[in-house]
């Protein structure tokens, strides 16, 4: 009797929706090679996840409870973990494809894209590569050639995400105010004084040439930025 090779790629799939992992789960699972070891339906058990399942990649929603699928990936970016990341997700809008591969995303497909698509994708983050759904391959493109003027390893900053010029404590009180918190509450939340809290929200509205909060928090809602 011929024995299995056992999977060789540790898979975590993070979606609200039951219906949607279990579509993903038996799509990459027809594959012998890919063994999901998770689920998770919010940011918080994904983080979790990563750190005790330690998976070869994340397949990631952006419309998480919690935190957004973005404040995941800049914390998975922050905590430089070895996971690929690739993003399904329902927006397909140019913006929220930019910031993701900005946060680290090593690709980015929508939820109608095919099966093909699928394993395509998890193909190429395997081997080091990047891969997006077609209709954005001009902003891979981008991507990369940013990348090569800079210099460095693929991080377009603000060319690609507006958010980028901003610090990493920076764009964690963005998003905080973004839902609407108070100071206090974001500095009881942070551990910092409400006075630390003003000097970043004032640095971040001077970077984004905001001129309120109320500002930002607009700007936050059109590009679909608020945690759910």
């Amino acid at each position: 009797m011929e024995q299995q090779t056992p999977p060789s790629v540790r898979v975590v799939l993070s979606d609200d929706h039951a219906i949607v992992r279990h579509a993903i789960r038996t799509i990459i699972e027809a594959s012998p090679r890919f063994q999901v070891v998770g689920e998770a339906d919010d940011a918080y058990s994904t983080m979790e996840l990563l750190a005790s399942a330690q998976p070869d990649v994340l397949i990631l929603d952006l419309g998480l409870p919690g935190k957004s699928g973005l404040e995941v990936l800049y914390e998975i970016k922050a905590r430089k973990l070895p996971t690929k990341l690739i993003i399904l997700s329902m927006f397909d809008d140019e913006l929220k494809v930019r910031q993701a591969l900005a946060a680290g995303a090593h690709a980015y497909l929508v939820k109608d894209s095919s099966p093909a698509d699928l394993l395509a994708a998890l193909d190429a983050v395997l081997r080091g590569n990047r891969f997006v759904a077609r209709r954005f391959q001009h902003l891979l493109d981008r991507f990369k050639e940013d990348a090569s003027t800079n210099g460095r390893s693929p991080d377009p900053g603000l060319a690609l995400d507006p958010l980028g010029i901003l610090s990493d404590r920076e764009r964690e009180i963005f998003y905080l105010l973004a839902d609407g918190l108070p100071n206090r509450v974001i500095a009881k939340k942070l551990f910092i004084s409400p006075r630390t809290v003003e000097t970043h929200r004032a640095r971040i509205l001077k970077k984004l040439n905001f001129s309120s909060t109320a500002e930002l928090v607009r700007y936050a809602i059109r590009n679909n930025l608020l945690s759910v």
